[in-house]
């Protein structure tokens, strides 16, 4: 079996057959990587799946895949995704500042967790992972940008039980992404935690009932706005007074 009949076999897919590393399940909302056996974290606990030192091409343009690959982590770190790898060996011979390129891989996958460590984005197991809250953020419109920043790591888990506790309607303004936009929008919304936690800035155990709530793009904006987190109630009583 191919590498591309085992990722369409599971659902997933990609841009570009050709120059892909990682792929997605939107159904399933699965973000699937190849996890190089050989290159390892220094305690082996990790396994990596994305270097930065892949991020171009020997001619200093920027490589589709490597571009993609930030955009599927990005959906496990900020829209609940979860990771799954498959394990795969590169090929013998390759510098590793270079992209690595496969000699073989087993096709099955697993659920791994997300962890920054270095230059590199690396898989490892639920007793190993660990939140990492600085990671490197890069964006691409023409020229290449790289800044650093803060991210507070949310727990997939959490905003799966919290959908499935609060449902998939806006708190807010009630709206439902699948009743207007039918199987595109299916099972999407944003969470938003009630204690921001990005004013907590550590670990901290979360009650997904209690502290976290379903609510649409619009509004989800509209409570960070500003210098002061509004509250569920306080933007629902903006919405009411400003209806004509």
């Amino acid at each position: 079996m191919s590498r591309t009949d085992f990722i369409k076999s599971l659902g997933a897919g990609c841009k570009n057959w050709a120059w892909s590393w990682s792929f997605i399940d939107e159904v399933n909302k699965k973000i699937i990587f190849g996890a190089w056996e050989d290159l390892k974290s220094v305690d082996e606990k990790k396994v990596l799946i994305l270097s930065d030192d892949w991020n171009e091409n020997e001619n200093g343009s920027s490589k589709l895949g490597y571009i993609q690959a930030r955009e599927h982590l990005n959906k496990v770190m900020l829209e609940g995704y979860q990771l799954y790898t498959f394990s795969q060996k590169r090929r013998k011979g390759v510098d590793e500042a270079k992209a690595a390129k496969i000699e073989s891989f087993i096709p099955t996958i697993e659920l791994k967790y997300l962890v920054r460590e270095g230059n590199g984005w690396y898989a490892t197991e639920q007793e190993q992972y660990s939140y990492t809250p600085e990671i490197l953020e890069e964006y691409y419109e023409g020229d290449k940008k790289e800044k650093w920043s803060t991210y507070y790591e949310r727990n997939p888990k959490a905003r799966k039980e919290c959908l499935e506790y609060h449902g998939y309607s806006c708190k807010v303004c009630d709206f439902n992404f699948e009743k207007t936009y039918g199987i595109l929008g299916k099972d999407y919304i944003h969470v938003h935690h009630i204690n921001p936690i990005a004013t907590i800035k550590k670990r901290y155990k979360i009650n997904p009932k209690d502290e976290l709530v379903p609510v649409c793009a619009n509004c989800h904006a509209m409570i960070h706005i500003g210098t002061k987190t509004l509250s569920i109630s306080e933007l629902k009583n903006i919405i009411q007074k400003n209806k004509v």
